[in-house]
């Protein structure tokens, strides 16, 4: 494939804003998470096609409409321009009803697009008008709905707009809306007509311009001619045989020889590109500028608060379901005993021999502890899972969907607007999910019980509590050991019966009363071994319970929190590609201003003569 050299990229772009327009239709159509630039999306994208079409029309002719009020002139100046009665004058209201088109036969009409199956045309072979369409369009102040809606479609397509007033007409409120509405995108030069009948008009010029600068436009060209003299003196001149556009002109046709001046040799073909090309420019920037308008500058702080939010929400829904599945578990008084059973008689040592009895006594006495001493495992496994069968999918499920319209409601709270079919696919899979996710708690956490009950009873940290607990039971036995050992040394050591058994005898108090202290140190401790084992069935659900949080990362993972992770970070690499194309399109724009071709050099020309000047 042959390369594609710089003077043909500039041919085929000459304003460089090529790839800048097409990331901001990208940007456009994949950022749907802005709550200002949905409400204003129909606008922006009207406004995106608007700038397609200029960028399309940038080889294509001049498109120069007459606008202006019932009665100011239009279809008479257009006449004018034309040397001919294309278009109907009258006073009669309204005058104009449709489109009348003004063109070269070189370059056809297919630059108006739909708008030529609604107007009457008219060709020519003028070569100064060549690469110019001129139009007259309904006026603006046209009580017949269709025709402002034909107006404003051909505004749509217009790059200069000669805005005919009278004395009576220039400050008109619907003139100055309409270009306030299209300034962005449409060269204007101001026609002030029927200056014949005005005895001053300079004054009426100035007050139009100083009206116009209140309206932000500054050093307008404002032309005062008289379109009915100058066609007067063209039909004179054409019932004489002579050229009508040859006609000598008197002092009461204004300033109309610099009117043609303008468009048949100021607005060269490379001076209708510049014009063009600027006015594409503007409109780009007001584009952005809308866009600036729909996009928070602090969309990153709000992200990061959104997801705190949705942390938090996250962990109730945890805690919820874990609540669900285990809250009936905690106030079962059966499943409490069998782990009060399991956890009382897994003391060891002295201290676990009497916890043991007190436990093996509740068992015979106690109804709730009778089917402990009988319980494996598997039979407690067994007891669980049918507490879990009571948990329905269905109320799994609408908790979960609960969550993920508080996801929603959180980011529109926070500026942002999750998308229609973002929230679909946000719940995408949930039934199956909600499903997999009950399955899987009931099955692990039956599976898993008894190890989890193990896991709460053991460890090194157990061991350490176990020769706690006996230690004051130890201390008791000692002692009474050493007290025993002590008397028996002290009465001397004889092996004749009579003497051992006077020495058992004597030490027979001292046994009885380690036995009573050993008791009594284990009754002290009862007290706390009671909350220990409390505490510890406590942790054992609390352990049970973290199967459910495993559980919702594994089956919901995908769509609580993979699924709002990727929304989060979308709004986020939407807003970082927002502020790289508003920078990058800033430098654009800017070169395209200081390029060679002088971007305003072709609006410089059309204000007025001494602005340029200065």
């Amino acid at each position: 494939m042959r390369p594609v050299d710089e003077a043909e990229r500039a041919d085929r772009d000459p304003t460089g804003l090529a790839p800048l327009i097409a990331r901001i239709d990208a940007w456009v159509r994949a950022s749907r998470c802005f709550p200002e630039l949905e409400r204003d999306r129909p606008s922006v994208e009207a406004l995106l096609r608007q700038i397609r079409a200029r960028q399309a029309s940038l080889e294509m002719p001049l498109r120069i409409l007459l606008l202006g009020g019932t009665g100011v002139g239009k279809s008479t100046l257009f006449n004018a321009l034309a040397g001919a009665e294309l278009a109907q004058a009258t006073s009669v209201r309204p005058t104009t009803r449709e489109l009348t088109v003004y063109y070269h036969e070189a370059n056809g009409t297919s630059s108006l697009g739909s708008l030529e199956a609604k107007a009457q045309l008219s060709g020519h072979t003028r070569p100064p008008l060549r690469d110019k369409i001129v139009i007259d369009a309904p006026d603006f102040d046209s009580a017949a709905p269709e025709n402002r809606a034909l107006l404003r479609e051909a505004l749509g397509v217009t790059d200069l707009a000669l805005c005919v007033v009278t004395a009576e007409k220039y400050l008109s409120g619907e003139l100055f809306q309409l270009i306030g509405e299209h300034r962005d995108g449409i060269e204007f030069v101001f026609l002030l007509n029927k200056t014949d009948r005005v005895s001053q008009p300079e004054l009426i010029v100035d007050d139009l311009r100083a009206e116009l600068e209140r309206h932000g436009i500054f050093g307008a060209r404002v032309l005062c001619v008289s379109a009915l003299a100058v066609r007067e003196a063209q039909e004179r001149a054409a019932a004489g045989g002579e050229d009508p556009l040859a006609a000598e002109l008197d002092e009461r046709a204004g300033e109309w020889r610099a009117l043609r001046e303008l468009l048949e040799r100021e607005l060269d073909a490379v001076r209708i590109r510049e014009i063009k090309a600027a006015k594409l420019a503007d409109r780009v920037r007001g584009l952005l500028r809308r866009l600036e308008e729909g996009v928070p500058e602090d969309v990153p702080q709000r992200v990061q608060a959104w997801r705190r939010g949705w942390s938090a929400a996250l962990k109730d829904l945890t805690t919820d379901l874990a609540r669900s599945f285990f809250g009936a578990i905690r106030a079962d008084f059966e499943l409490q005993n069998l782990l009060r059973y399991l956890f009382g008689t897994s003391f060891a040592g002295p201290f676990g021999v009497f916890m043991t009895l007190v436990y093996g006594l509740r068992s015979l006495l106690m109804p709730g502890y009778t089917r402990a001493r009988r319980f494996r495992s598997a039979d407690l496994e067994s007891l669980l899972g049918e507490r879990l069968r009571s948990v329905e999918i269905h109320t799994v499920e609408r908790r979960v969907r609960a969550l993920l319209e508080r996801f929603e409601q959180s980011g529109r709270r926070h500026g942002f607007l999750p998308a229609e079919e973002q929230g679909r696919f946000l719940r995408e899979g949930l039934p199956s999910g909600v499903a997999s996710l009950v399955v899987a708690v009931r099955s692990r956490a039956t599976r898993e019980f008894y190890d989890t009950v193990q896991r709460a009873a053991g460890g090194d940290f157990a061991r350490t509590v176990r020769l706690a607990w006996n230690f004051l039971p130890l201390a008791v036995v000692g002692l009474t050991v050493y007290g025993f050992v002590g008397s028996l040394i002290e009465g001397g050591l004889s092996l004749a019966p009579s003497a051992v058994a006077r020495d058992l005898k004597e030490t027979i108090p001292l046994l009885e009363g380690g036995l009573v202290a050993l008791l009594l140190s284990c009754l002290l401790q009862w007290p706390l071994a009671e909350r220990s084992v409390a505490r510890r069935v406590r942790t054992a659900l609390g352990l049970l319970e973290g199967v459910v949080e495993e559980a919702v990362d594994e089956c919901l993972g995908g769509a609580v929190i993979e699924a709002p992770e990727r929304a989060l970070g979308e709004v986020l690499e939407r807003h970082r590609e927002f502020v790289r194309l508003r920078e990058d399109a800033r430098r654009v724009l800017a070169a395209s201003e200081d390029g060679p071709a002088g971007a305003h050099a072709p609006e410089e020309r059309l204000r007025r003569p001494d602005r340029v000047r200065a």
